[in-house]
């Protein structure tokens, strides 16, 4: 469903707000993750801490050494501290190895403080029969450093998609906007240019006849289709009053202005036929709904591409609706084009600039709370399209 232009604005602050809400569920999944990993880290740590236990009993110096400096190498950094919390000895920190002594201690202190900020708190260990106390200070295993990563990654991620959607988004923006405005002035010109090419046509056989009843009729005619184009396009945007009408004469009218500029004989020849009862009521605005079927009755005319044909108006009602169809024999679309049709800018036309439709829809549904979409269309066995209107 076409979202209404004024919800727009508020459907993008919903994806942002829902962009930023799944960011923060996923840090708080990773920091759940992230406390029981280091909890399992933990357990393991206490496992290992007890075999080191065990070979401070048995006075194998060789054995401690070996063991302590292979201990949780591979799973985590470890630092071994003695009772006053100056380090010992330590695992798994390559960089420290590289550093003079009093360098390395210093940067193993930087270590414990960090490790003990992240909420890492030490291990003890004691040896009453020895007197010996030790404190081992561990820090994250590389798979829960990579895992604290994930939320900043995904922020990333999340961030250029929304940056690209936007930026998408305003560009398609602006490209429709530019689409109606460029095709608003060209139905301007052309609603305006028919009666006015009309007149000067008129004028100049008023000049030879200028007490002909029948010239200063259309003359007339002509004028009040310049005000209708007026009133037309003054209602645009505006909130139009509907009251309720019958619709053949509104749609019999659109008829009568399209036969009057088709050709009448001939292989390019088309018929419109109205098939309404006349019985039929809608709550509609005449103006407005009168320009709907111009232009629903227009592109089925051109859909015949001067080799002729019909075009039909039939309607009627149904519960608490009214439906009117307009169906022609043209050259059709295909089913994957039905929805982009009502598109600002959308044509098939060599020479149109695609509002027509998007106008139609536009007021049928914003102006009369109404549907207008394809019912069926293929390629060379013409369309289908239905107006429903609340009865």
């Amino acid at each position: 469903m076409r979202l209404p232009y004024r919800l727009v604005g508020s459907f993008k602050g919903l994806l942002f707000v829902l962009a930023v809400a799944i960011v923060l569920a996923v840090m708080v999944y990773t920091e759940r993750m992230v406390s029981e990993l280091r909890e399992s880290s933990r357990r393991y740590l206490t496992l290992k801490v007890e075999r080191f236990r065990m070979l401070i009993m048995q006075d194998d110096d060789a054995a401690l050494n070996e063991y302590l400096s292979e201990m949780a190498a591979k799973d985590f950094p470890l630092i071994v501290a003695d009772s006053s919390g100056a380090p010992t000895s330590w695992s798994g920190l390559p960089d420290l190895d590289r550093l003079p002594e009093e360098a390395a201690l210093i940067r193993a202190r930087d270590y414990q403080r960090e490790w003990l900020f992240r909420g890492n708190e030490p291990v003890l260990i004691e040896v009453p029969e020895y007197g010996l106390t030790y404190y081992f200070y561990y820090g994250d295993s590389p798979q829960i450093r990579r895992l604290r990563m994930m939320p900043w990654i995904e922020m990333a991620v999340v961030g250029g998609l929304i940056l690209i959607g936007y930026l998408g988004f305003q560009n398609i923006r602006r490209s429709e906007e530019r689409s109606v405005w460029v095709g608003m002035a060209r139905e301007t010109a052309h609603q305006l240019g028919t009666p006015l090419t009309s007149l000067l046509g008129w004028v100049e056989l008023l000049k030879e006849r200028p007490d002909d009843p029948a010239v200063q009729e259309e003359i007339l005619r002509d004028l009040g289709r310049l005000g209708t184009v007026a009133d037309r396009f003054n209602r645009i945007g505006s909130r139009a009053p509907l009251s309720l009408e019958p619709l053949g004469p509104i749609v019999d009218e659109a008829a009568g202005y399209i036969r009057r500029r088709l050709p009448q004989s001939g292989e390019g020849s088309v018929q419109i036929d109205i098939r309404l009862p006349e019985q039929l009521t809608a709550r509609v605005n005449p103006i407005l709904f009168g320009w709907v079927m111009e232009n629903l009755l227009k592109n089925g005319v051109e859909a015949m591409r001067g080799r002729g044909g019909r075009v039909e108006v039939r309607g009627g009602s149904r519960g608490r609706k009214v439906a009117l169809e307009v169906v022609d024999d043209g050259c059709g679309i295909h089913r994957r084009e039905w929805r982009n049709v009502f598109r600002p800018g959308y044509t098939t036309k060599e020479r149109g600039w695609g509002l027509g439709l998007s106008l139609a829809r536009r007021i049928i549904e914003d102006a009369h709370r109404g549907r207008i979409f394809v019912v069926n269309s293929s390629p060379e066995r013409g369309t289908q399209i239905r107006v429903q209107l609340p009865a």
